[in-house]
């Protein structure tokens, strides 16, 4: 019996007498538990005493769910009647309601998998009707809509080729769906091709204000010397060669480097703020002339903040952002004794990182009102002595590969600016 059904833990008989249960035959457990021998007398069970009063009289009772020291068991009492009728002892089976729950929820997954698959398999009769009729014209179209709304400016014309393409004709509503669609994507394509159009002016535009607008800045310090379009130039050749070398991976890629271009031209605009006598006077500022001039930082910051607010997102947001923390933070060193705040190390934004060495080497080797122009090679010594002190050493590392080339090609820049 409970080779046939494993989930039986205990098999007996007993005898129901007022003073408690008398062993008649008790089966030893599958894993060697020594079971009752004959004629052994068994306390009643906490979990059966309300029901004494029927096993004393020999009546059936309902199974009895325990949870004592034997485990949480199903216990099955079956009265065994003699010839007269009468009953002599209780056939007892305790199962493992462990089991049971097993039992129950393997018989449900069966049970269910039954259904979905009945239900399935009518279903799918269903669908290929309906497929040959609606779901594959539809899909084709869906199809060809997913990759003319994802697809660049240069495949949209190959979409439309292809929606064309589908040719659906099932002479009812699918047809004229189908018609409305392809009618729907190619004013869709004019309307972005004019809406694209419109941004692209509108950016250059917004490009060429502020350009200018920092050119009129420029144009009041008189030492200059094309300054913004020259360290632009830099700051752009710099972070190529970062790219190229693999350095700043987390940061640097061709959108970061196109910010970096547009940005640049506005990292000296707080110096509409600055007396015109500060910017040009020929010899050493004092030290309120030069805290003044330290304040182009803070007030380039401001004005483009102004700018992004007063826009209201008509601009690029991470283009002026870019543009605040370049501004911002140019002027700070890799040791944290720099300006406006004093912060150090790689807390300095990259783009200010790179600007400051571009802005400096510019200086140098630039005449000045106040100064002759530096030699290519103490330019360089200063720089590189700046390494970890005044310059993300990266940088600075990047720089000298390239620097010499950018220098050289001073002449040609200064033609075209």
């Amino acid at each position: 019996m409970r080779d046939g059904f494993p989930q039986a833990l205990y098999l007996y008989v007993y005898r129901i007498q007022p003073d408690g249960c008398h062993v008649v035959f008790d089966l030893d457990t599958k894993d060697g538990e020594k079971a009752s021998q004959p004629g052994d007398l068994i306390d009643f069970d906490p979990s059966f005493e309300p029901f004494l009063p029927q096993l004393l009289k020999g009546e059936p009772i309902e199974p009895i769910i325990s949870d004592d020291q034997y485990g949480w068991l199903l216990t099955v009492y079956k009265p065994l009647k003699n010839s007269s009728g009468k009953t002599v002892a209780y056939i007892a089976a305790d199962i493992s309601m462990g089991e049971i729950i097993t039992d129950q929820a393997e018989f449900f997954i069966k049970l269910l998998s039954m259904f979905f698959g009945v239900s399935i398999l009518i279903m799918s009769i269903m669908l290929e009707f309906v497929n040959r009729r609606i779901v594959h014209p539809v899909n084709r179209m869906a199809s060809a809509a997913i990759h003319f709304a994802y697809n660049m400016e240069q495949d949209r014309a190959n979409d439309m080729r292809e929606i064309k393409s589908l040719n659906i004709h099932t002479s009812d509503e699918i047809e004229h769906l189908y018609k409305a669609f392809t009618k729907t994507c190619m004013d869709s394509i004019g309307f972005i091709n004019r809406l694209e159009a419109a941004a692209e002016r509108i950016q250059h535009m917004q490009d060429e204000i502020i350009i200018n607008f920092a050119e009129m800045v420029e144009a009041r310090d008189t030492s200059t010397g094309n300054h913004i379009k020259k360290t632009a130039f830099y700051v752009e050749a710099i972070a190529r060669e970062l790219l190229k070398e693999g350095k700043y991976s987390d940061v640097l890629d061709e959108k970061y480097i196109e910010k970096l271009k547009r940005s640049a031209p506005l990292h000296d605009i707080g110096k509409i703020a600055v007396s015109d006598l500060i910017l040009n006077k020929p010899g050493k500022l004092t030290d309120d002339e030069f805290a003044i001039m330290k304040s182009h930082t803070t007030e380039g910051t401001n004005i483009l903040a102004k700018i992004e607010a007063n826009t209201n997102d008509t601009m690029d947001y991470n283009y002026l952002k870019e543009s605040m923390e370049m501004a911002h933070y140019h002027h700070e060193k890799w040791d944290g004794t720099g300006y406006p705040t004093g912060i150090k190390g790689e807390e300095i934004p990259l783009s200010a990182r790179i600007m400051a060495v571009a802005d400096v080497f510019d200086a140098l080797v630039a005449e000045r009102v106040y100064k002759k122009p530096f030699t290519y090679e103490k330019a360089m010594a200063i720089i590189t002595e700046g390494a970890g002190k005044h310059f993300d050493p990266t940088v600075v590392e990047a720089f000298t590969k390239i620097s010499q080339k950018l220098y050289d090609e001073r002449t040609t820049l200064n033609n075209k600016v």
